[in-house]
């Protein structure tokens, strides 16, 4: 059961308190963090236009896609991402404070929670930079939210992002049929019985107990 009241931390107007997860390279170098997206950041000059690019770029691999604004954006956040109690989503900052995409955990429940949002947003020098992100979050998850298994949605046509969560030590676990439906301003993907399925692939969904991901950290030390 989560130990700690993501709300209150979404709540935070001072950048000093943020909270920021440190984001280690393979030898242990600090190379960066994972900042807690809170009020102290709403106003920060580019933030915004950064999330809704992402986004953008990232649509195809969402199970709703449309076209993203800014003003849609902070929409979403002040509306539904900042005072869900079960969800929190980080961006990735390098040592000079530039964003490099975001990473978050939503489904916050006792036991578990979910990876949620997981985009490079742009790239940089930093080797292995997403894994290492996932291993902060991970680790933070399962000391901090108390969680003894994280799980994750992925469309099972996203190699690259099945390769990365692997690498984490997710194994497939479900796979899910999907029903493609076309709408005015966008296409939604729903979870449907595999006789109603059209969509041509699925919605793997993936999980990682603590104790396996406690074993793939033994190994890379």
């Amino acid at each position: 059961m989560a130990q700690i009241d993501i709300v209150s931390i979404k709540d935070n107007a001072d950048a000093s308190k943020r909270l920021r997860l440190p984001i280690r390279s393979d030898s242990g170098r600090f190379v960066g963090e994972l900042q807690c997206i809170d009020r102290s950041m709403l106003d920060e000059p580019g933030l915004i236009a950064d999330l809704t690019a992402w986004r953008n770029q990232s649509m195809p691999f969402f199970l709703t896609q449309f076209a993203a604004t800014e003003e849609r954006t902070r929409s979403w956040l002040e509306g539904i991402s900042l005072p869900a109690p079960d969800r929190i989503l980080f961006v990735i900052c390098d040592l000079d404070g530039n964003r490099l995409g975001n990473f978050g955990v939503c489904n916050i429940r006792p036991g578990a929670a979910e990876f949620d949002n997981v985009i490079r947003g742009r790239m940089s020098d930093i080797r292995n930079l997403m894994l290492h992100c996932g291993e902060a979050l991970l680790e933070w998850m399962f000391s901090v939210l108390g969680a003894k298994t994280a799980e994750l949605h992925v469309f099972s046509h996203n190699e690259k992002a099945i390769g990365l969560y692997k690498r984490l030590g997710f194994a497939a676990a479900e796979s899910l049929p999907l029903r493609r439906t076309e709408e005015k301003d966008a296409v939604r993907y729903s979870v449907i019985d595999r006789s109603q399925a059209n969509a041509g692939f699925d919605y793997l969904r993936m999980e990682l107990p603590v104790e396996r991901f406690e074993d793939h950290i033994r190994r890379r030390v």
